[in-house]
């Protein structure tokens, strides 16, 4: 994990590798490139870069995240499938903007409504990190979570667990479908601090395969230094 000040803005940034749990191999299938900065509003903004080996990169992600409203703006491109959208939130509703092979290349635009705080599995951290004494004293928390690709939503909750050396917060669906297909996405914390050290489950991007059916890859994300996300638990008492 490198921390650094640019302009005063403080950053953090670290790289993961991402293996495939559906194939036996141990072979790495992508490696990300994730950074978080502390932005001079009070927001904190997260890009993550997802790199192979034949392409300057697979997927861009960005999202935009402040404590007191949450997630604010998603955005995602994916080169290879010729898919882009993003998301604009205002309160409770948001704009999600797609155009991908569903949509005919066209720009399609949905109105979402949230009944809960809003999150995708790269604004997660933050919402771990900024809830993490509430999740510390055994509350469980609920979320909407939300899939540009398909400009849809659906609920998840948060629990935090002790496992070892580690603090373990567990993303599951509340719809049990998604739970049997997915399972729980799980975020490893190095002890009672707030660095990121893993994430075991459901992982961004997602593929086609040769039908066009979207392909879901279930694995290892592992950061090769801790993200340390404690600027987030530090603005909580700003």
């Amino acid at each position: 994990m490198i921390l650094s000040r640019v302009n005063s803005q403080l950053s953090v940034a670290s790289k993961a590798k991402v293996f495939d749990q559906k194939h036996q191999s141990e072979r790495a299938m992508f490696e990300y490139k994730l950074s978080v900065e502390a932005k001079e509003n009070g927001t904190f903004e997260a890009n993550r870069i997802w790199l192979g080996l034949t392409s300057p990169y697979i997927a861009k992600e960005t999202v935009v995240w402040c404590p007191k409203q949450g997630l604010k703006k998603v955005e995602m491109h994916q080169p290879h499938l010729n898919e882009s959208g993003s998301l604009a939130i205002s309160a409770k509703q948001g704009r999600a903007d797609l155009s991908s092979q569903n949509t005919e290349y066209k720009q399609k635009s949905k109105t979402l409504n949230f009944t809960k705080r809003p999150c995708t599995l790269l604004s997660i951290p933050f919402e771990i990190v900024h809830h993490w004494d509430e999740l510390s004293a055994g509350n469980v928390l609920y979320f909407d979570y939300t899939v540009l690709k398909v400009q849809a939503h659906t609920g998840v909750k948060l629990t935090m667990r002790d496992e070892g050396e580690f603090k373990v917060v567990s993303v599951t669906p509340e719809k049990w479908f998604w739970r049997l297909l997915f399972g729980s996405t799980e975020y490893y914390f190095e002890g009672d601090a707030p660095k990121l050290t893993k994430i075991v489950g459901l992982l961004e991007p997602r593929d086609r395969n040769l039908r066009g059916k979207y392909v879901e890859y279930l694995g290892r994300a592992i950061f090769d230094r801790t993200v340390d996300f404690s600027m987030i638990k530090e603005s909580n008492h700003v």
